[in-house]
């Protein structure tokens, strides 16, 4: 034996090397492959077939569902008192009358689902007839003679037609699926007859249309004929459907057959209570193709890739690893460095130039990132610092606003009364530094407040006018935004007016945004800026709100300004947010929403 491996073993190096792989590497590997893909094709083939039992499944259920909703429209039509007095005493009602109502009796029926393909037909017996409005009926009877006289005759007074070989004797070749019932009265006597029609083919084809993935459908009744089936699809074999029942009754039918004709997966379910069966026929072609040839390409392609990679990983491997191992060592320099480190470029090309680029690129984002976050930290400290400033003795102004208001009261000063008020309300809200953001009615009411100080002021030069929907009430706008838009149109737009001054303010939303508008009429933003121009103090009001919108809303905020043929328009737009309290109806957090 050793003398035998020994003469077949290559004299030459290479070629050992050579026939190493091939002998313990391709062989095994392509071995494995097939073994794979073999289990891969029954994996497949398996959870194909659980898809197509949770397919019939439900398909069962809507048939052993649409059976109960069928058998309960009998019993309610059979219980109604309205329906059982027009049949009994027709004569009573107006036919007119008589129709209008059983026909709304069977719209209201027809609430569940794919009730749209129920008839219902109804006679009683003085030869009247009503059906609903989607039957369509050719003269013939309810239910035939023979069928009428055994119903009459059996212990239960209704009989559903499920078999194709009771429809001639019988039920004069009524369609599958129709319910045939003898309406009694309370005295168990035939006042009517009911029949409820159910176009199960078309039915069946809209159910399994919304759940086909390519398969096909097919109804068999116990005796193993096809009774509907779907249109598209491959055929079902002669004589399979018998054997695939004889094995389902046998109990030795496996999860699923493969037709090997057709390449055809086939699923069998049993409907006991209808005693049908519903069948599954998926073209394993049409979701795997041909599997053979595809293992057959796959496996050349592997191992022509193999052989190719082989050789060319050789090559590559130290190209790759040598400028890796340099960028590790680069990486833990840059701890040690405070991220001051920049890699050379000029030096690679490909993937390993993008590496470095990327690294140093992350490097600069870093530094970038960490300088950005120092600035706003910084920033953090001085509004804070200006906060704590802002807020000091505030107890004190407001209780000297108080006692200035009582004083005013008791001389009878009801206008100097109100503006302390307004004044006080103002001071409040100014103070309060935990809440940035308040609903827009407060909001509008703080606007309120200043307005009347300044109408005062300036001996009523304007008016306001408020174009807002209740329904943003309890939008959360950034407190005392608006103000500053009115301050602007009173300070800078009537400027040298003397009457007439309008101030209108709207709010409204689109595209999940709020839009809060400040309109005047005053003298307009080029001669304004003249004005401006000629003042020693230099106003900071619109330059403060968008420092104040940026840091609350980031990019989503935008404040315009748009001047008018006459005046000039405020636009601020920034994300809808709605906070209705709880007590109201609203929900427990902030939603964002459309409107």
């Amino acid at each position: 034996m050793k003398r035998f491996i020994n003469r077949i073993t290559p004299a030459k190096l290479k070629y050992r090397f050579f026939y190493a792989f091939i002998l313990f590497v391709l062989i095994p590997i392509g071995g494995i492959q097939i073994y794979q893909f073999n289990k891969l094709e029954s994996l497949i083939e398996y959870r194909i077939s659980e898809l197509n039992e949770n397919q019939l499944e439900q398909i069962a259920q809507s048939f052993e569902m649409m059976k109960s909703n069928i058998i309960l429209s009998m019993l309610t039509l059979e219980n109604d008192n309205n329906v059982m007095a027009i049949l009994k005493t027709p004569s009573q009602y107006e036919r007119v009358e008589r129709i209008s109502m059983l026909e709304e009796r069977f719209n209201t029926l027809q609430t569940y689902e794919y009730s749209s393909y129920v008839q219902y037909s109804l006679t009683d017996n003085y030869g009247n007839h009503y059906s609903s409005s989607k039957s369509a009926e050719n003269g013939n009877q309810v239910i035939p003679e023979k069928g009428f006289n055994r119903l009459l005759h059996e212990d239960t007074s209704y009989h559903l037609l499920l078999r194709e070989t009771d429809r001639n004797e019988l039920w004069d070749r009524s369609p599958l699926f129709t319910l045939f019932s003898v309406v009694k009265d309370a005295n168990n006597e035939p006042i009517g007859m009911l029949r409820i029609r159910l176009d199960y083919k078309e039915w069946f084809k809209s159910i399994a249309k919304e759940i086909s993935t390519g398969q096909r459908y097919f109804i068999s009744d116990a005796d193993g004929q096809i009774i509907a089936q779907t249109k598209n699809g491959l055929p079902l074999q002669n004589g399979i459907v018998q054997q695939l029942i004889s094995k389902q009754r046998e109990g030795g039918f496996p999860t699923y057959y493969i037709d090997k004709t057709t390449n055809a997966l086939i699923n069998i379910r049993y409907l006991p209570s209808l005693d049908w069966y519903i069948i599954n026929l998926f073209p394993l072609d049409l979701f795997l193709g041909d599997l053979k040839a595809m293992r057959d390409q796959v496996l050349v392609t592997l191992y022509i890739m193999f052989g190719i990679f082989a050789v060319i990983t050789l090559l590559i491997s130290a190209s790759i690893t040598r400028p890796l191992q340099q960028l590790q060592v680069k990486m833990m320099e840059m701890v040690r460095k405070n991220l001051k480190l920049h890699l050379p470029e000029d030096q690679y090309k490909g993937e390993i130039l993008g590496l470095h680029q990327a690294f140093n690129q992350m490097v600069y984002d870093i530094n970038h990132l960490v300088a950005q976050l120092k600035i706003e930290e910084r920033q953090k400290e001085a509004i804070h610092s200006q906060m704590l400033l802002n807020q000091i003795n505030p107890h004190f102004l407001l209780n000297t606003l108080n006692s200035i208001k009582w004083i005013a009261l008791d001389d009878k000063n009801e206008t100097i009364a109100e503006i302390c008020v307004s004044l006080g309300k103002l001071l409040e809200s100014g103070l309060n530094s935990e809440v940035e953001l308040i609903y827009l009615k407060d909001e509008i009411d703080l606007v309120g407040s200043y307005v009347y100080i300044q109408k005062y002021r300036y001996d009523n030069l304007f008016d306001i006018v408020y174009e807002v929907d209740s329904t943003l009430d309890y939008a959360l706008v950034p407190k005392l935004g608006l103000q500053t838009l009115v301050e602007n149109a009173i300070h800078h737009g009537f400027y040298q007016m003397e009457s007439g001054g309008i101030i209108v303010v709207r709010a409204y939303t689109e595209n999940k945004k709020l839009h809060i508008e400040v309109e005047d009429n005053g003298i307009g933003l080029e001669y304004a800026k003249q004005v401006a121009f000629k003042r020693s103090r230099r106003g900071i009001g619109l330059a403060n709100l968008r420092e104040r919108y940026r840091l609350l809303f980031r990019e989503d905020a935008e404040i315009k300004i748009i001047p008018l043929t006459r005046g000039t328009k405020v636009k601020l737009s920034f994300p809808l947010l709605i906070s209705i309290p709880y007590s109201l109806g609203g929900l427990s957090h902030v939603e964002n929403s459309n409107c």
